[in-house]
C-alpha cells in the first residue's frame, strides 16, 4: 500500500482519482434524481431529488456555463455523478461527447447494471458500479466484464458502511478495482447514521475493522473525507485562483485576498481607470487590488462617490462565496 495524503492510500489509483487528487477534476452532477434511497447519501437539500445540473458548485443552465468552469479550473477531468446519471441518458451523452471533443479524461459513477448498448454509446474513461446499501454486487460483474473489452478502466465504489466479501471477489476475479470511502455525514444522512448506531465526529464516520476487510481487493483505494477537503478541494481552489487577473492574491488555502466595492459601481468604474486600477465588474460589486484601500486620494474619491469599501477574503469559484469581510 502506498500511503498519500489525509489518510489515504492504495496499492491502485484509477486515473480519475489521480486527477481529483491534483485537483483537476471537474465534479458535474447530471440530476438529483435517483430510484433508490441509500441511508448514507450525502446529497444536499439543494439538489437531492431534483433535476438540476451543476458543474462543481455552478449551476449549469446551458453548456456555455459548463465551459465556463472547465475554463475557470483549468480541468483535465470530468466526474459525472449524481442523482443517478444514467436516468438521464440523452444529458449524459452530450456532456460527454463534448467533454472528449475537449480532450477531458471522463468517469462516471452509476448504481444501474448499465448493458451493453448502452456502454458501448458512453465511450467513458471509466466506469465505477455502486451497489445500493452494498446489495446485490453479483449484478455487475457483467457490466464490469464489458466495460474492460469495450477499452474502460471500471470496478466499485461504495462507502465503508459494512463489509460485503462479494464485493471483494467479483473485483479480484474480473481485475477490477475497488474504491472505499470514508462515511460522511451531512444534514441530509445525520440522523440516519445515528439511528444506525454510527458515531459521527467532525462530519465523518471511523471504521477501521470494515477498512481493513476491505483491502483484500487486489486493485484497492481507500479515500478519507478529511482527504477531499484537505487536499483534492484546496488544489481545485488554488487552481481556480490562478487563473484570476493578477490583481487577486491567492493563499495557501486557495481562497482570494482583494477589495470589494459596492454602492456606484458606474462612479466607481470611473474613479478606477482614471488612478490605472484594474477591477472586474459583477453585478452586485466591484472587485479591484487590496491597494486601493492604501491609496489615500483613491479611497477618499470613491467613498465621495457613494461607495463602500470592504477588504474580503472570498472563495474563488462561480458563487463567489464570503469568508470574510472587512470595512475601510
Amino acid at each position: 500500500m502506498r500511503r498519500i495524503e489525509a489518510g489515504s492510500y492504495y496499492s491502485y489509483l484509477p486515473e480519475g482519482c489521480k486527477l481529483c487528487r491534483r485537483g483537476s477534476k471537474l465534479v458535474l452532477f447530471i440530476t438529483g434524481f435517483c430510484k433508490n434511497s441509500c441511508f448514507y447519501c450525502p446529497i444536499s437539500k439543494e439538489r437531492m431529488g431534483r433535476d438540476v445540473v451543476f458543474a462543481n458548485e455552478r449551476e449549469v443552465n446551458s453548456l456555455e456555463d459548463f465551459l465556463a468552469e472547465i475554463e475557470l479550473m483549468s480541468a483535465e477531468g470530468v466526474a459525472i455523478t449524481g442523482g443517478e446519471p444514467l436516468l438521464k441518458l440523452e444529458r449524459v451523452y452530450e456532456f460527454v461527447k463534448l467533454s472528449k471533443k475537449l480532450g477531458l479524461h471522463v468517469h462516471l459513477y452509476t448504481s444501474i447494471p448499465a448493458k451493453e448498448k448502452v456502454l458501448r454509446k458512453l465511450k467513458i474513461d471509466e466506469i465505477r458500479f455502486h451497489p445500493p446499501e452494498l446489495q446485490n454486487p453479483e449484478i455487475y460483474e457483467e457490466p464490469i466484464k464489458l466495460a474492460k473489452r469495450l477499452g474502460m478502466d471500471a470496478g466499485f465504489e461504495i462507502p465503508a458502511i459494512r463489509f460485503e466479501p462479494k464485493i471483494v471477489e467479483i473485483a479480484n476475479r474480473n481485475d477490477a478495482f475497488l474504491n472505499l470511502n470514508q462515511l460522511e455525514a451531512s444534514e441530509t444522512n445525520w440522523s440516519n447514521l445515528e439511528e444506525r448506531g454510527y458515531e459521527i465526529e467532525d462530519y465523518y464516520v471511523e471504521c477501521p475493522e470494515i477498512i481493513k476487510m476491505f483491502e483484500q481487493a487486489n486493485k484497492f483505494h481507500y479515500c478519507t473525507a478529511k482527504f477531499k477537503d484537505s487536499a483534492q478541494f484546496r488544489r481545485r481552489l488554488i487552481r481556480m485562483g490562478m487563473n484570476h487577473p493578477d490583481f487577486y492574491l491567492v493563499t495557501s488555502e486557495g481562497t482570494l485576498l482583494c477589495c470589494r466595492i459596492e454602492g456606484n459601481l458606474d462612479g466607481a468604474k470611473k474613479i478606477l481607470s482614471e488612478f490605472n486600477f484594474e477591477f472586474e465588474i459583477f453585478e452586485d460589486c466591484i472587485e479591484t487590488s487590496l491597494k486601493v484601500a492604501e491609496n489615500e486620494k483613491l479611497r477618499e474619491a470613491l467613498i465621495s462617490a457613494g461607495c463602500e469599501l470592504y477588504l474580503v477574503e472570498r472563495y474563488p469559484t462561480a458563487k463567489r462565496t464570503l469568508i470574510e469581510v472587512t470595512r475601510v
